[in-house]
């Protein structure tokens, strides 16, 4: 086996180098020659892996960092040619040796795979263990073909014949639709021909960007304007690592030095050299508050400044709760009513989205990130601090909710900001740290209403005190990565609506957030069951523990499959029905029947543990789709309004639905028994207030299963199989590979080696 090019990240050649003990431990039989320059991090990474293996191997591994002249005999005596890059616009090796007579082993990828050999497809090309794990699977399954299969490969290699005319065809075609889709201003010329005509190009480059404009709130120095150029460049790929200039030299040395100080603890590539950008950080800063902040936190599962971002998320949801739980909020006359409060709670987080998303284009993610915090401290500590005669008029008590639901949705930011620094695998593999997070604040909340209706309010808010004032302070500490950085200058749905099952899930969620207020009730539906304080307090504590540690545990497993694919992010999106469903269902079916029924108790707990699940699943699918963390921002903000929108006229939507179709108001919360006048129960205006909006919502989720996979970036293909489904090569097969069979390579390969007689 053979590769010949640049040892760089963009070849795979890490990927030869964690699995050559394996693969030569398992096929005693094999030979591997590696030949070429370390160019990057990861060229520097195999070399130290492959290094101490020469000894154990000896006769059987052959390197060389050198580029070299191959001999005619060294490339037709080779059985198989690796070519496990990640990204190959054309690629020639391959053609090389598949033209005498060795097939390719290695990934489906851009230009390869179009000579015949062995392949897989980037089920989630960001997971380093799924390539890893194809990548072996695709060599164990080459080695031990039959000879008849492997030479009539090897012969259809020498026949094959590249498509020049339709490789022009498909190239003039992409050069069209770009110059087709490409916007310019009226009496510009479509190049900067006229710029590299008067001056040199350096110059050119300068004037056509647009420098970096001082603010009032946020410093910049030379490491952000680096940044801002390499933005404009469109060298966009962990810019926060590369404003740390960190030496060819340097980086070796300290990635000896880490790999030495493991104890036989493997990094890959991608994670060793983040790594050694953020020591490199922690070396040059100065702050002692702020080193204490890029510390790794737990065994290196986050690091500290993560912590701090995921509190200022966990405790974003009083307001928010506190008002579904409408024991909470003393029942007003007049103006200030039940669901008047709602629909202003949620007319201001409209309006909230809008300013924290035109903010976020001016101002550093630290200081929006404080400014949410303060805001947190002025409405939900401060002002109701205030007397009573202060606060008694109803325009006030209005004003507080739309302020309260302005603040709520900057909770967008303290998600997307939690992975800087700490993003590997996509959205859909970090679905974990999402469902923790959406877990723990939906606890908080639920913690919220508990201490409300036991009478200990005052406790818990000298509790969000005191943690919305220490993040407060560490969050004007934090790394420079979330000081220099804001939105680029882009179009605000630019982006967003090219993806199909984006379109989907939002109109799924704006569905579902239309019945959001009929369906919350169920605190009066537990009372008008015979439940009292106590009981509710109870049921409260079951849902916040078991939002606080099973919910933790489902996303920890989804995230576990996830690395194979985005499967089970899309089935676990698009099967689980909104908990709307089995709350009206519930009502109407289990809700009179008896008093103090525990079946009914139990489907309500169900239902909002289902509503966690749900809405963590579907912001980390949606966070998936749009790729990155800029169109997350964007295209969740824009979710976030337009299902604020429809909570806001869920009240009157639910009304109306319901006096349309059986001549009872849902807020008509006297009793749960059926009327003996001709008009509908609560439970039947209820069920036709929710049940078919949430219905077509659901249908919109199954719908999205059609479409999910081929939006997902990451997701290249399946065995012979494009994202689009289509079948690829004329006479191509695909073989499954079990886990359980993969386990049993991985046990093989950790088995002493026999000496060869």
């Amino acid at each position: 086996m053979i590769f010949i090019g640049r040892w760089v990240k963009q070849k795979g050649v890490d990927h030869i180098a964690e699995l050559a003990p394996a693969i030569l431990r398992i096929h005693p039989e094999v030979q591997i020659v590696l030949a070429g320059k370390a160019d990057d991090a990861c060229g520097m990474y195999a070399q130290e892996l492959l290094a101490p293996l020469l000894h154990e191997f000896r006769g059987r591994l052959f390197l060389c960092t050198e580029f070299f002249r191959l001999s005619d005999e060294m490339r037709r005596g080779a059985h198989l040619c690796f070519a496990p890059s990640c990204s190959e616009p054309f690629g020639y090796v391959d053609v090389e040796f598949g033209l005498l007579g060795v097939p390719s082993v290695g990934c489906a990828v851009g230009g390869l795979g179009k000579m015949p050999g062995v392949y897989f497809r980037q089920q989630n090309s960001d997971s380093n263990k799924m390539l890893l794990e194809a990548f072996f699977c695709a060599v164990h399954y080459a080695l031990k073909m039959p000879d008849r299969e492997y030479w009539e490969m090897a012969k259809a290699a020498t026949m094959a014949a590249f498509p020049y005319e339709t490789w022009r065809d498909n190239l003039n075609e992409a050069y069209l639709q770009a110059m087709r889709h490409f916007k310019h201003k009226e009496g510009e010329s479509h190049t900067m021909n006229h710029m590299w005509g008067k001056v040199t190009a350096k110059d050119a480059v300068k004037q056509a960007m647009t420098p970096r404009r001082p603010i009032a709130f946020g410093h910049s120095d030379e490491a952000t304007d680096i940044a801002q150029t390499m933005q404009v460049l469109d060298v966009q790929d962990n810019a926060e690592f590369l404003t740390q200039a960190v030496t060819e030299k340097r980086t070796h040395k300290i990635m000896r030095g880490s790999m030495a100080q493991e104890g036989g603890r493997r990094y890959n590539a991608e994670s060793l050299q983040s790594s050694i950008c953020q020591a490199e950080q922690r070396r040059t800063e100065k702050s002692h508050v702020t080193l204490w902040l890029m510390k790794p936190f737990a065994f290196g599962l986050c690091l500290r400044i993560h912590v701090v971002i995921a509190l200022c998320y966990i405790f974003s949801s009083v307001g928010e709760t506190v008002l579904k739980a409408v024991t909470a909020v003393e029942a007003r006359s007049g103006l200030a009513s039940e669901h008047v409060l709602w629909s202003t709670f949620y007319g201001g987080a409209a309006c909230g989205c809008c300013l924290w998303l035109c903010l976020s284009r001016g101002l550093p993610p630290n200081l929006l990130m404080a400014g949410s915090q303060i805001v947190n401290l002025l409405f939900f500590m401060i002002v109701p601090s205030l007397p009573e005669h202060a606060v008694k008029s109803d325009w006030v008590t209005l004003a507080y909710w739309a302020s309260c639901g302005v603040q709520s949705t900057s909770r967008l930011l303290f998600i997307i900001w939690n992975f800087n620094e700490d993003f590997h695998g996509g959205f859909q593999v970090a679905c974990k740290r999402i469902g923790i997070l959406e877990s723990l604040r939906t606890a908080a909340g639920m913690l919220s209403v508990i201490v409300s209706l036991g009478g200990m309010a005052y406790v818990y808010q000298q509790i969000v005190l005191i943690i919305s004032l220490t993040t407060l302070i560490l969050l004007f500490k934090a790394p420079q990565c979330y000081c220099a950085y804001s939105l680029p200058p882009m179009g605000w749905v630019e982006g967003l609506f090219t993806h199909k099952s984006f379109i989907l899930l939002l109109l799924s969620e704006m569905l579902n957030a239309t019945v959001s207020y009929t369906s919350q009730t169920y605190h009066d539906w537990w009372v008008l069951n015979g439940w009292s304080t106590h009981d509710i307090i109870s049921f409260s504590l079951v849902i916040m523990a078991v939002s606080a540690l099973v919910v933790p545990f489902i996303f920890a497993g989804l995230q576990r499959v996830s690395v194979w694919g985005p499967w089970p992010m899309r089935d676990f999106t698009c099967f689980l029905p909104p908990g709307s469903l089995l709350r009206a269902l519930a009502l109407y079916d289990l809700g009179y029947l008896h008093h103090r029924s525990y079946l009914f108790a139990a489907a309500l707990i169900a239902s909002y543990c289902i509503d966690v699940l749900r809405s963590a699943s579907v912001f980390a699918s949606m966070m998936a789709v749009l790729g990155n963390k800029w169109y997350a921002l964007k295209g969740c903000y824009i979710v976030i309004a337009m299902t604020s929108l429809c909570s806001c006229a869920s009240p009157f939507v639910g009304r109306a639905i319901a006096v349309a179709v059986v001549n009872t108001s849902p807020f008509q919360r006297v009793t749960l028994d059926k009327p003996v006048s001709h008009s509908g129960s609560l439970g039947e205006a209820v069920f036709w207030a929710v049940v078919p909006l949430t219905l077509a919502a659901y249908f919109f989720q199954l719908v999205t299963l059609r479409y999910f996979n081929s939006d997902i970036l990451t997701y290249r293909g399946h065995g012979n199989l494009l994202p689009t489904g289509a079948a690829t090569g004329a006479s191509s097969t695909m073989h499954r590979v079990p886990i359980t069979a993969l386990r049993r390579m991985h046990r093989a390969a950790r088995k002493p080696r026999r000496r060869m007689p």
